[in-house]
């Protein structure tokens, strides 16, 4: 271990790989101090089940696909005024289908992590659990570990993203940023400044350049 701090990094997508969609966006949120980040979802939880006077929801059930507007922006709100940094990676996949794989989703995760590993050396990666079959996922872990750049640390743990606040926070900015590439809507203003690298990429030319590189 180098004497640099550890950070943490939930990483999350938003659309599908293998549909006919036109983007795919994978999202980071990363923070030096995960203990108060893990409650933001939770405060949010518990202000909308006072707004709406119900049974309080459990966190693990929110999710940007199922959450209202105004929970979304409680969220984001509470994200901007966080110590986090967030990463974006908009993939143009013009309506083509990408196998779901590892090797090719490998490819997006090492994209999106080409933006942190420079100022952050040494992380503690959860990515959203896609894969389940071992095999899957050691393809996986070994072509993200094979690019991580000496002398930096890298550890990586496959989660349920309703168990990871930190994959949860990641769901919400992939969420707005695909909103954004979809319908135009500026859904992530309130959380700009916290959003680092923001990026748009197609598909065959980041494939193209890592395969180059070995993934």
């Amino acid at each position: 271990m180098t004497a640099r701090k550890l950070a943490f990094l939930g990483v999350d997508e938003c659309g599908s790989l293998s549909a006919e969609a036109e983007w795919f966006v994978l999202a980071g949120v990363l923070t030096y101090a995960p203990g108060p980040i893990q409650r933001i979802i939770r405060r949010a939880a518990v202000a909308s089940s006072r707004r709406l006077k119900r049974t309080r929801h459990a966190p693990s059930e929110f999710k940007w696909s199922n959450a209202s507007l105004r929970f979304r922006q409680d969220v984001l709100l509470r994200l901007a005024a966080a110590e986090v940094e967030a990463f974006g990676l908009t993939i143009h996949k013009a309506h083509r289908r990408i196998d779901d794989v590892p090797e090719n989703y490998a490819v997006l995760v090492v994209e999106l992590l080409s933006a942190v590993w420079a100022k952050h050396p040494n992380i503690a990666l959860k990515i959203d659990r896609r894969y389940t079959a071992p095999g899957q996922i050691a393809v996986l872990d070994t072509q993200i570990y094979r690019h991580w750049p000496p002398p930096g640390v890298l550890s990586i743990e496959h989660v349920d993203s309703q168990r990871s606040p930190l994959v949860q926070l990641a769901d919400f900015v992939a969420g707005g940023l695909y909103a954004g590439a979809k319908t135009g809507a500026n859904a992530l203003e309130v959380v700009r400044g916290r959003i680092s690298a923001d990026w748009h990429g197609s598909w065959p030319e980041i494939k193209q350049r890592w395969t180059k590189r070995g993934v």
